[in-house]
């Protein structure tokens, strides 16, 4: 409610983000749209598909936060160009599936308020409709009835002066009654108009699709490889040679103890 368009997501919003990019609804869409089980070589007649297809998937998407609070989607695949697309096409589905998250829930708000205004409304409706009557009655609040004495007082003939004392006796009767539902009818006022503002932002929620993330900077294909490292496996190799000509030397040293004893 405190965003403006301005505004950047803070640490609570960065963490629900990286929750709803990890969410299962995610990841079903770009497994579908990709046909990441063909595509990662996935073996169909397995016990455990879903399992290695899933440990797959984490292994070459994942999302972190960087030291400036943004959100980061990293996308690892033998294609540049689909490693850029499906990371692209994650960010798109983000707007889409928390907006499919709020609104699941704000319909639901919003038809309750819907129904509860509606009573409101109608209550109040019927409290005017019972005033009415008592106004026609003749029935006037507590500030109008002096005037209605003095008016009784100054009638020009008994006739205006009969008419005038019936409204004084339907008053007393009835004055009480009226005042009870003038103040009734501003405690329902303050609680109709409250209960409006609070079901305009549900209709809102409930019919609105706004996006919810700032796009700082959109995948793009990586122009050399991240893996395999060329150096790293520079280093293994090395590594590997050199273990092995240890290996050797002390295979030959232990021939020749043998051969000495």
């Amino acid at each position: 409610e405190d965003q403006t368009v301005s505004k950047f997501g803070e640490e609570e919003e960065a963490e629900q983000m990286l929750q709803i990019l990890e969410s299962a609804v995610i990841r079903e869409k770009i497994v579908s749209e990709y046909e990441l089980l063909k595509h990662y070589d996935i073996d169909t007649s397995g016990k455990y598909i879903y399992t290695e297809l899933n440990e797959t998937y984490a292994d070459n998407i994942n999302f972190e936060r960087n030291q400036n609070g943004a959100v980061l989607i990293k996308v690892l695949d033998k294609s540049p160009d689909t490693a850029a697309l499906i990371a692209n096409d994650i960010a798109a589905l983000f707007d889409s599936t928390k907006n499919a998250m709020i609104h699941a829930r704000a319909i639901t708000d919003y038809n309750i308020k819907k129904e509860k205004l509606k009573k409101l409304e109608n209550e109040m409706q019927d409290l005017r409709d019972t005033m009415s009557e008592l106004s026609s009655l003749g029935v006037v609040t507590a500030d109008a009835y002096q005037g209605l004495t003095d008016a009784m007082l100054k009638a020009p003939d008994q006739s205006t002066k009969i008419a005038y004392k019936e409204k004084i006796k339907m008053t007393e009767l009835f004055g009480s009654t009226l005042k009870a539902f003038q103040i009734e009818t501003e405690f329902l006022s303050e609680r109709i108009a409250t209960l409006k503002s609070s079901y305009e932002q549900a209709e809102t929620d409930a019919n609105s699709f706004p996006s919810h993330k700032f796009t700082v900077e959109k995948a793009s294909p990586a122009e050399k490889k991240t893996y395999p490292v060329r150096w790293l496996i520079v280093v293994v190799s090395t590594l590997s040679t050199l273990f092995f000509v240890i290996i050797l030397l002390l295979f030959k040293e232990k021939i020749k103890e043998i051969e000495l004893n």
